[in-house]
């Protein structure tokens, strides 16, 4: 299996300060960025309106999705979020979720519990334990240092609250958690009535439109410097769309062909069959484009 990003990571288990990201946590740090301000400035608790340990946060999570770096906006930070010109400065469009979803645990540099839970798990249910030891291996294997077992929990545990939430008389012993995290729409993980253990939503996402799906195929083959690649790579190889994305065979193939289909794209994606082999092609040189087409839709219309 080709590992496209694994060899240049490094572990981080820690810097949310143990809360998942917030509605409006996005937003806020990248307008916060764009001034002169500083995140280490004694005035951004006022400016950003939360506590110390949740300034660290915000930054942590802008950080970690992408759209800030070195405490500035990054080109897909203000392409998304800009209050004027962005594609969805409010994230109103669940697809927006998706897509930071995409770049949180697809991120180049850092390997977090959030990665390996989507990435290097590959089973359908999965306990903290189960994520515990995936983290130990991906350590062992590249000889780095284990951080202490409490510090790896709470990574996880932070990871997991920001897609399946807490349970509710959790809630009651802690009204932090009531605010919830937008990453909870998604509906990718669910606790089971085991509350030890958790299972994945593998299959068709409603609210995930076709053309992330394009984007995030783009943006993988790029990596590897390629413009095609089988249908199980697609699927399951790590850091791939259908990885992430927990999707099923059906789903991607009918995202690609939706593509296909559009007089816009058709040109750029295909899903082809020969001899048993499955491939998916994509020889769009500007994944952007997509994006921008897709939020500019009304318009272009």
């Amino acid at each position: 299996m080709e590992r496209i990003l694994v060899n240049r990571q490094k572990i981080r288990l820690s810097g949310h300060q143990t809360f998942a990201f917030r509605y409006g946590w996005m937003e806020k740090g990248v307008r916060f960025a764009t001034g002169d301000s500083s995140f280490s400035d004694d005035t951004a608790i006022v400016s950003l309106g939360v506590g110390k340990n949740m300034v660290e946060s915000i930054k942590y999570w802008c950080e970690m999705a992408g759209i800030l770096a070195d405490g500035t906006s990054t080109e897909f930070g203000s392409l998304l979020l800009d209050e004027k010109k962005g594609w969805d400065p409010f994230l109103e469009d669940n697809a927006s979720l998706w897509l930071l979803h995409w770049k949180l645990v697809t991120n180049p540099d850092f390997l977090t519990a959030g990665s390996i839970i989507f990435n290097f798990l590959h089973k359908n249910e999965f306990s903290k334990l189960d994520v515990m030891e995936a983290i130990a291996k991906y350590i062992d294997r590249n000889d780095l240092k284990m951080p202490t077992e409490n510090v790896a929990f709470r990574d996880i545990d932070c990871y997991i609250r920001s897609y399946a939430g807490t349970r509710r008389f959790e809630k009651k012993q802690n009204n932090e958690e009531s605010f919830g995290c937008p990453l909870q729409e998604l509906g990718l993980i669910h606790q089971m009535t085991d509350a030890e253990m958790y299972r994945f939503a593998i299959g068709p996402k409603v609210t995930l439109p076709a053309e992330i799906i394009g984007f995030a195929v783009w943006e993988y083959l790029s990596k590897i410097k390629k413009h095609v690649f089988r249908i199980q790579e697609a699927l399951y190889h790590e850091f791939s769309p259908g990885q992430v994305f927990m999707l099923d065979e059906n789903t991607m193939i009918e995202a690609i062909n939706s593509l296909n289909s559009s007089p816009k794209w058709g040109a750029y994606f295909s899903f082809t069959e020969t001899s048993g082999i499955a491939n998916i092609q994509c020889t769009l040189s500007d994944g952007n484009e997509l994006l921008k087409y897709y939020y500019n839709r009304g318009m272009n219309e």
